[in-house]
């Protein structure tokens, strides 16, 4: 989990995109955010969980399940090679949120390199 915060911290921007489909399909949103935004707003911003399981790996991908008993809040985690999150599913209360990261090219966030 400390490798997911770290790297969503060092995001300089990122687009979210969001649909809360507890009751009904839910409507998708695309936030564009930055990582120290989004992790403020987190339960795992901390970089902690009461309880985590690494799940097996698809694709390349690590997968990782996070339960904050107090909360009733439960949350799956699909991250790249690097530590990123792709995927994210987060249930609580009245609340199943479904989130996919979009991550800008490198050429798109300043970092490129020059040929």
């Amino acid at each position: 989990m400390i490798l997911a915060r770290r790297e969503a911290r060092q995001v300089p921007h990122f687009t979210l995109h969001e649909s809360n489909t507890a009751q009904g399909l839910g409507d998708l949103r695309q936030l564009p955010v930055t990582g120290e935004e989004f992790l403020a707003a987190e339960p795992y911003g901390s970089g902690t969980a009461p309880v985590t399981t690494r799940l097996s790996d698809e694709n390349g991908q690590r997968r990782l399940a996070l339960a904050y008993p107090a909360e009733h809040t439960q949350l799956g985690l699909t991250l790249d090679g690097t530590g990123r999150i792709l995927h994210e599913t987060l249930t609580a209360p009245n609340h199943l949120v479904t989130r996919t990261f979009v991550y800008p090219e490198p050429e798109e966030d300043g970092h490129g390199h020059e040929h």
